[in-house]
């Protein structure tokens, strides 16, 4: 009789770097919200209207912000080193990547085009959190033949 069993195997070198991308891309997102992103303004400070509008405002509810968004992103990154899979780090890094364009684009259609150090510290951050979700994790099928 042959039986197929499906498991899954991590080392300790990939959940070394899993935890260490995870933990610096978090960071970056993190860190980056507090940066300047555009006209002087730190990420706290910029509506999250920002990804979907070009003539974007400030504010200082943190919540309505892009900062915040970023925030929230980074620790919903941390909170997916729980599970083995790593399948929340990288949505959280996909999420933050597809957040940084669509206020790329909305900066590059404004009258001022200014995008600074914030921004770029969130988009390497989002890159690195969907690196540390794909590390680690190795699937595969074991074949037992009795």
């Amino acid at each position: 009789m042959v039986m197929h069993h499906t498991t899954s195997r991590v080392g300790p070198t990939g959940v070394t770097s899993r935890i260490l991308l995870t933990v610096v891309g978090a960071a970056g997102l993190i860190v980056g919200a507090f940066l300047n992103w555009t006209r002087d303004l730190q990420g706290t400070h910029v509506s999250w209207r920002s990804v979907y509008q070009d003539t974007f405002g400030s504010t200082d509810n943190i919540v309505q912000s892009i900062g915040g968004a970023s925030i929230l992103v980074g620790l919903i990154a941390v909170l997916g080193l729980a599970d083995a899979s790593g399948w929340l780090v990288r949505f959280a890094g996909a999420v933050g990547i597809v957040g940084s364009v669509l206020f790329i684009i909305q900066v590059q259609r404004s009258s001022d085009h200014s995008l600074q150090t914030g921004l770029w510290f969130a988009l390497v951050g989002s890159v690195l959190c969907v690196a540390a979700g794909l590390t680690g994790y190795r699937g595969g099928t074991v074949i037992v033949d009795e």
